[in-house]
């Protein structure tokens, strides 16, 4: 059976200018012709349209189209997942965009007349905000600050007016104030935010953004000045332990570690959450790093680093901040232990092997 152009165009739905575009393009020529000259399409021609039209469906270009009809089908993997790919970061701008019209929405009925400069600042907030963490993350914090019944930002912000009066003071971090408003604020964060991969991921941010600095209030002079106070106020607990000696590297390792220290205690937690075992490799890989730090902040000395251990159990207001809960202690000195097992494992190997 033949068809002519007009019949395969009511049958198909399509107009007979677009058949002649498939045509001249040579994505569908016809495989006979009449007498007259008139196209003639038959059954081969007819699948090959029917071809076309569902990978059109999926919105590809004709020459993509013509791409995988031309290839047998060997490329139409590949451009099925860039497809679904596409599809899925347009389903994510418009849920990103439909949650940031709700919260808007939530700012205009809380406030008859909002300030518009207040309303612009929250939209450009979600904007940045946005370019770091995913939807889920999003709606991970919505849900701890609807846990917390407040907001990140108001909840903060009596430590962050507090922090500024004291730098515009030139209060020194050593100050008990300062040490004092830094115990206080590393504890706040850590209960409107304890997931160490959101607070991690906040203060990559902030550092990043000078724009979000400045709707915040929190620049790099106050996370520094919070960071090296936050310093003191542990140097404090383990001075009643340790000596000037043991604690001489502590200072300057902990304030150059600090975000790589919530890092780790981010990828501990994620480890934890896959259920692995704390002798799975990637686990292992992980405490690797984290013994580093470790051994860095206490000059890796043997005998200190066993007394700051027993002094995290008698102080647990050293593990306030970052994101580090007992849970996380207690599946990382599982994890040492094997570390550790391993470690001395491969020495003595060594050893009966050069003996």
């Amino acid at each position: 059976m033949l068809l002519k152009i007009g019949e395969l165009a009511s049958r198909t739905g399509l107009t007979i200018r677009t058949l002649h575009h498939y045509d001249k393009i040579g994505l569908l020529k016809p495989s006979a012709r009449s007498e007259a000259g008139y196209r003639l399409y038959d059954r081969s021609d007819i699948k090959r349209l029917h071809h076309i039209q569902a990978l059109r469906r999926l919105d590809l270009s004709l020459a993509e189209v013509g791409d995988v009809i031309n290839s047998a089908g060997n490329d139409l993997h590949f451009v099925i997942d860039e497809q679904i790919s596409g599809l899925d970061q347009q389903i994510a701008q418009s849920m990103e965009l439909r949650d940031r019209l709700q919260e808007l929405s939530g700012l205009l009925k809380a406030d008859d007349e909002p300030n518009l400069e207040y309303w612009l600042s929250t939209l450009e907030m979600m904007s940045l905000i946005g370019k770091y963490f995913s939807r889920d993350e999003i709606l991970d914090m919505r849900k701890l600050e609807s846990q917390a019944q407040s907001k990140i930002e108001t909840h903060m912000a009596p430590y962050v007016k507090a922090a500024r009066l004291l730098l515009d003071q030139k209060i020194s971090p050593l100050d008990p104030k300062a040490k004092q408003l830094a115990k206080e604020w590393v504890l706040a964060m850590s209960q409107i935010m304890p997931d160490p991969r959101l607070l991690s991921k906040f203060t990559l941010m902030h550092r990043k953004e000078p724009s979000l600095q400045s709707l915040s209030g929190v620049d790099d002079e106050m996370m520094d000045f919070i960071t090296r106070a936050s310093v003191e106020f542990r140097y404090d607990i383990y001075r009643k332990y340790l000596s000037e000696e043991e604690l001489k590297y502590f200072r300057a390792s902990f304030f150059r570690n600090a975000e790589s220290w919530t890092r780790i205690f981010s990828e501990v937690r994620q480890k934890m959450a896959l259920n692995l075992p704390p002798d799975h490799p990637d686990v292992q890989a992980t405490l690797i790093k984290w013994r580093e730090l470790f051994m860095d902040a206490w000059g890796n000395h043997l005998p200190t680093m066993l007394k700051v251990r027993s002094i995290h159990e008698k102080e647990p207001e050293l593990s306030i901040g970052g994101g580090l809960t007992l849970n996380i202690i207690a599946y990382a000195r599982q994890g040492m232990a094997i570390l550790e097992k391993n470690s001395l494992e491969k020495q003595q190997g060594k050893v009966r092997k050069t003996t």
